[in-house]
């Protein structure tokens, strides 16, 4: 029960994002957010949220702090080296025509999914 209820904020802000992409694509497009770059940042960011979350989760669970510490930064290095590489990436693609905006709007995705998957495994290991 506790881990559906840590994982809940998640799964309901990548929800949300969704929906505004595609039920409400106007308001973006007046910020010069391009949609398909939301959408797709908010579908690697919320993958790459949940399996962190995972590692971590299991690290929480091992019994030697190295288990733990590599859980850590295993999937802090995991989640940044694929942000950033996706990135470097669509900015290889793209070139100029790269869409900033969407790329700022993927940005603080990432730090909400942080807090709300730190908060999750804070709950997780909270004493009832």
């Amino acid at each position: 029960m506790k881990l559906r209820k840590s994982l809940f904020p998640i799964l309901v802000l990548f929800v949300v994002v969704n929906l505004m992409g595609f039920l409400a694509p106007a308001p973006l497009g007046s910020l010069d957010v391009n949609v398909e770059v939301l959408l797709l940042g908010n579908l690697l960011v919320c993958s790459l949220t949940l399996f962190s979350f995972w590692m971590l989760n299991k690290g929480l669970k091992a019994s030697a702090t190295l288990t733990f510490m590599s859980a850590v930064y295993g999937s802090f290095i995991l989640k940044l080296v694929v942000a950033a590489l996706v990135v470097v990436v669509y900015a290889k693609i793209k070139g100029a025509a790269m869409n900033n905006s969407g790329i700022f709007a993927c940005l603080f995705l990432y730090l909400v999914y942080t807090f709300l998957e730190i908060k999750g495994l804070l709950l997780l290991i909270k004493k009832d």
